[in-house]
């Protein structure tokens, strides 16, 4: 262990922001992807984009949880990004993802039985099965994908992944209109296409992915013995499962959200699906962010501590300037983005409603922003069970249940629900970050 060490006048603002936008590109990539398959099915009738747009939502949820568990792979290399210490992280983070990519596959096959015994029309079911089997197997894919990503991470070298992102966008497209609705004389695959074109891209990109990160010498597995990687696997389930759950836990509760704004009035679950997709760009920036913030804390704290109070506000203040650059141009062009999220037969109460909603809502954006960036931080700190539980306390409790009163017992109806929803978010941002900072102090060594 090193002496006491002030954080590098590298580690600035701008840094933190070069390293995340390819990140962020590649959380964005996750749904544009969705977009452009929604896109091109939506072609080909009504049931059709219902039966894929349930099959993506089941099996990306599934996926992110996969991402969170496996992100903390990040952390360990961060602490030492010798080549051969990630080698042996990467295989411990491989073999935690077989799981989860056999879970998958069966989630894709059983899903459709599921739909059937449940009532669903079996049009319905034969169409989200053709889909939802064949997108099953594309999560192993791109679980090795964010494997690879973490190392580049580590290492602070993260600008081929938004050439690959990019690409990964632009291949989905092409490949999905011509599976889906064929060329030439060829009639295409149907909904089963889009699947197939995700999968094809999903698995080029993490083959390419993986031999960028070998030619560049990040990554060696000539100390990868199986006690060694056991050891790595380990310690990356020990520390993330509580991020897994805790995005599982934030995955259901927005469902549950617009579950309850739908019993109240169908136009107010409308405009918080508005809302949520719109989060979701929030979400890319302030999630790439807080990754690249939970390995540069981790490397300070390993280097002796230094300034880790400073780092944390540094990355409390991009991660805020980016919140308020999103929410103010949303604000703005509230009306162009309503126009993009909903249907030309959305009424005009509904249209204003969502306008108004997303404007009520976008100063929140920097308390989600906050929520996440310190929830990182804390990984970095090697914090994840805690957290798990304020974060959760504070969207079920807070957020839930105290919207729940306030529609039910008060009478404000859809509204309170939302009102305990933006306060959940809130009383996250406040709470993690100040177990953050708490943490941070303790660490910092005293002079």
């Amino acid at each position: 262990m090193t002496g006491p060490q002030k954080i590098s006048p590298r580690v600035t603002a701008v840094s933190l922001v070069r390293t995340a936008l390819p990140i962020g590109a590649f959380y964005l990539t996750e749904i544009l992807v969705g977009l452009t398959d929604l896109a091109v099915v939506g072609a080909l009738g009504t049931t059709e984009l219902a039966a894929v747009g349930l099959g993506k939502t089941v099996l990306l949820a599934f996926m992110t949880v996969g991402f969170a568990v496996l992100s903390l792979g990040a952390v360990l290399m961060a602490e030492d990004p010798e080549p051969g210490r990630c080698g042996v992280v990467v295989s411990g983070s491989l073999l935690l993802a077989l799981p989860f990519a056999a879970t998958a596959v069966l989630i894709g096959g059983g899903a459709g039985a599921v739909l059937a015994v449940s009532g669903y029309d079996a049009a319905f079911v034969d169409l989200f099965d053709a889909y939802a089997r064949v997108l099953a197997w594309a999560i192993s894919p791109a679980l090795l994908f964010a494997v690879f990503k973490n190392v580049l991470n580590a290492v602070g070298r993260t600008g081929a992944i938004i050439w690959l992102s990019v690409a990964i966008v632009l291949g989905n497209l092409a490949g999905s209109i011509v599976l889906v609705h064929g060329v030439g004389g060829w009639d295409g695959l149907g909904v089963a296409g889009a699947a197939w074109a995700t999968l094809c891209v999903n698995v080029a990109a993490a083959i390419t992915l993986l031999i960028h990160v070998l030619r560049s010498g990040f990554l060696s597995f000539r100390d990868a013995r199986p006690g060694a990687v056991r050891r790595a696997a380990s310690d990356i389930l020990r520390l993330g499962w509580a991020a897994g759950a805790q995005q599982a836990l934030e995955s259901v509760l927005f469902v549950v959200v617009l579950y309850l704004l739908g019993r109240y009035a169908v136009v107010w679950l409308a405009a918080g699906a508005v809302v949520f997709a719109v989060m979701e760009l929030n979400y890319a920036m302030s999630g790439a962010l807080g990754e690249v913030l939970s390995v540069r804390v981790a490397a300070a704290r390993v280097a002796g501590g230094g300034d880790l109070v400073r780092l944390l506000r540094l990355g409390a203040g991009v991660s805020g300037a980016a919140a308020a650059i999103i929410a103010v141009t949303v604000g703005i062009v509230a009306d162009a983005t309503v126009a993009v999220f909903s249907s030309a037969e959305a009424s005009p109460e509904a249209r204003r409603l969502m306008v108004e909603l997303l404007r009520w809502t976008t100063p929140f954006f920097l308390f989600d922003a906050w929520q996440i960036t310190f929830v990182h931080a804390l990984r970095g700190l090697r914090r994840t069970v805690l957290p798990m539980v304020l974060s959760t306390g504070c969207y079920w409790a807070v957020g839930l249940g105290g919207g729940i009163v306030l529609a039910d017992n008060v009478g404000l109806g859809a509204p309170g629900i939302w009102i305990g929803f933006c306060a959940g978010l809130a009383f996250a941002a406040g709470l993690l970050a100040t177990m953050a900072f708490r943490r941070a102090k303790r660490v910092v060594p005293v002079a």
